[in-house]
């Protein structure tokens, strides 16, 4: 899908979707990178013209999550597709063969996700079918993190400051659904807290529980941990936890045609059931702890 330059700003417009409820009553915010499927004009030229770029999307979260502010929480999705800009990849995740210049030491990366092909600006489809016609310029990566990436880790950190500031703490949930594996049955729901290191153990506990009484199958980190935004904004002893909420994509559409199936409301209604159980914990086991002064036992 194409997004022109609007021609009476010369800007392009605005790289993610926000939808603010009327009220924000539970502290969560609800974020949807990788449902996009906008590509800048500018850029769409120089893409494979063969490949599916929608195989890199989440196809329809961010269509079911759209409603889900009224629950009485913000909702943030990009509108890029994963193709042009990925956000949940670090700033620097750049993937070095991908460009005609040398790239300067603090963008050039060799994460693993970056030697698979699926770096800041992903470079390969599965299995390695390219995703550019040609190399890019460094100029033109800027171009891409400045129109795509910033703006929505922009808005991201300031909607968890916003939370913790109102609410004493901040839970993110991070939406994404996942393929089927070839051999390998997968559980309907992953819920991904990086081992730990991204929430206190209360918001996985809950968040499961309310996907087990609605039916779906559970398990925890695996094969999904959380990406960089689970990762780099969960810090539960700042107050701010992180949950990357990983469906499978069997539970709500058909992969061989991408359409929704008749169930599909089941993710909409985990979520909701999730967001519910989240702000019925107890603050004291989400809040960070008090800091302890210097000479106290």
């Amino acid at each position: 899908m194409a997004a022109p330059i609007d021609p009476a700003s010369g800007r392009l417009p605005a790289p993610y979707r926000l939808a603010f409820p009327r009220a924000w009553t539970v502290p969560c915010v609800l974020s949807v990178p990788h449902s996009g499927q906008a590509i800048p004009d500018d850029a769409l030229g120089g893409m494979n013209p063969d490949a599916d770029l929608g195989v890199l999307e989440d196809p329809h979260l961010d269509t079911l999550a759209a409603n889900l502010h009224r629950l009485g929480l913000p909702v943030l999705a990009s509108r890029w597709g994963r193709a042009y800009c990925d956000v949940n990849r670090a700033a620097g995740e750049w993937d070095a063969g991908m460009f005609r210049e040398r790239l300067p030491p603090h963008l050039a990366s060799d994460s693993a996700r970056v030697r698979a092909g699926l770096g800041t600006f992903p470079r390969f489809l599965p299995p390695r079918q390219p995703v550019n016609l040609k190399r890019l310029t460094v100029r033109q990566g800027q171009r891409r993190w400045l129109a795509g990436h910033r703006p929505y880790h922009r808005v991201l950190s300031q909607l968890l400051a916003a939370a913790c500031a109102r609410f004493g703490y901040a839970v993110l949930l991070d939406l994404h659904s996942m393929p089927q594996l070839p051999g390998e049955r997968l559980p309907d729901l992953v819920l991904g807290d990086g081992f730990g290191r991204a929430s206190a153990a209360a918001l996985p506990q809950a968040a499961s529980a309310a996907a087990e009484a609605l039916g779906l199958s559970v398990a925890r980190n695996y094969p999904y941990a959380g990406g960089f935004i689970t990762q780099h904004y969960g810090r539960p002893g700042n107050g701010v936890h992180a949950l990357q909420l990983e469906f499978a994509r069997p539970v709500y559409m058909d992969e061989s045609t991408r359409a929704l199936s008749e169930g599909a409301g089941i993710v909409t209604e985990t979520v909701s059931r999730i967001v519910a159980d989240v702000a019925g914990l107890s603050p004291a086991l989400l809040r960070p702890a008090p800091a302890v002064m210097a000479g106290e036992d």
